[in-house]
């Protein structure tokens, strides 16, 4: 892959459009920074390991076999969803569109995202996403406002564990076929990314910037639809015809989404991101099946924490009975499921070596 949209690809999964209006106070964002930096230098030394398709499912499988196999239905599942309620989040919620329009442009992200994926085009529309994103949160016409919060002890920890998470999605790096001389993109990448979350906490920014967070949004879909499609073809072996036909019917869901957009973001995020969160809680430890020495270990186990709050965070904020039962049984579904094919596999392989 070219340098250029290895670095671009890296930093629109990182989304500086976003991090520049999330609008943290300086305190929260610089001890933001420092525990998110913990996710991305995790992630570099993992592409030291091996730098392929199979990402963090590869690694996962090395550290354990039945549990690569929850990794692997949570991290789908997780992401496949993330794809089919974004566009209507860009639409409907960034930029507050409604009737035609927003479903025209649902349908278009959707449909977009995943031709340019399934085709793998898409890597070469990152480099134009990344500078887009940035010039449309370039603060010029930015009013000067820092973001105060109260200062209570256990406030400010939940913040920077909720706030240090803006930066998870760097992990689907580990799903391409990358050079590792160019490892440390992501180390670049994060600290480029940082400035933008750092400045945002001082300044308010102007009403173009939600082309920005648009932007920001529409890159991590094409990322995470590639990476799907990359784990799904080159390390599952799944047929390109049956990956069509998900991308055919993330893109009829999305659309039937705008009948009624709030019930279906709603319902869909939550399981979305819980799954996400278990899925880097589980693949994360595999960092000490290859780094031996104390300070990797307490890394491995310093990444752990914001991901545990946000499982629970998750939970806690569903809101409703109902949302809590559908996120809650998802949860338990593929979980249960990942544990029965873990057995399984590792029922045969137990086979074969007795013959």
């Amino acid at each position: 892959m070219k340098r250029i949209l290895l670095f671009s690809l890296i930093m629109s999964t990182l989304a500086p459009g976003i991090l520049a209006t999330v609008h943290f106070s300086p305190f929260i964002s610089l001890f933001s920074i420092a525990l998110g930096f913990d996710i991305a230098y995790i992630t570099y030394l993992l592409v030291n390991v091996d730098w392929n398709y199979s990402g963090l499912y590869g690694y996962t499988k090395r550290l354990s076999p039945l549990v690569s196999k929850v990794f692997l239905g949570s991290w789908l599942v997780s992401y496949y969803l993330y794809v089919i309620y974004t566009p209507l989040y860009i639409a409907y919620y960034v930029l507050n569109l409604s009737g035609l329009t927003a479903i025209l442009l649902t349908f278009i992200l959707v449909s977009l995202s995943s031709i340019l994926a399934v085709t793998e085009y898409g890597y070469y529309a990152f480099p134009v996403i990344m500078l887009a994103q940035i010039v449309f949160v370039l603060p010029v016409g930015w009013k000067f406002n820092v973001s105060v919060l109260p200062a209570s002890i256990s406030y400010l920890f939940l913040n920077i564990l909720s706030s240090s998470l803006v930066v998870v999605c760097v992990t689907l790096s580990t799903f391409i076929k990358g050079d590792k001389r160019f490892s440390h993109y992501i180390l670049l990448g994060y600290g480029i990314s940082s400035i933008f979350l750092l400045y945002g906490s001082f300044m308010m920014p102007n009403s173009i910037s939600v082309y920005g967070i648009s932007l920001g949004n529409f890159g991590l879909v094409l990322a995470e639809f590639l990476m799907l499609n990359n784990l799904l073809r080159h390390e599952l072996r799944v047929k390109k015809n049956n990956i069509y036909i998900l991308s055919v019917v993330a893109t009829v869901l999305s659309t039937l989404g705008t009948l009624d957009y709030e019930f279906f973001y709603t319902y869909l995020i939550y399981p979305s991101v819980m799954l996400l969160y278990l899925s880097l809680l589980l693949s994360f430890p595999s960092l000490f099946k290859f780094y031996k020495s104390i300070l990797y270990r307490f890394l491995g186990f310093l990444s752990l924490l914001p991901f545990s709050y946000g499982i629970y965070s998750v939970v806690t904020s569903s809101g409703t009975l109902s949302i809590q039962i559908v996120t809650l049984s998802t949860l338990a579904l593929i979980v249960t499921l990942g544990l029965v094919l873990g057995k399984r596999s590792s029922s045969r392989l137990q086979h074969r070596d007795t013959k």
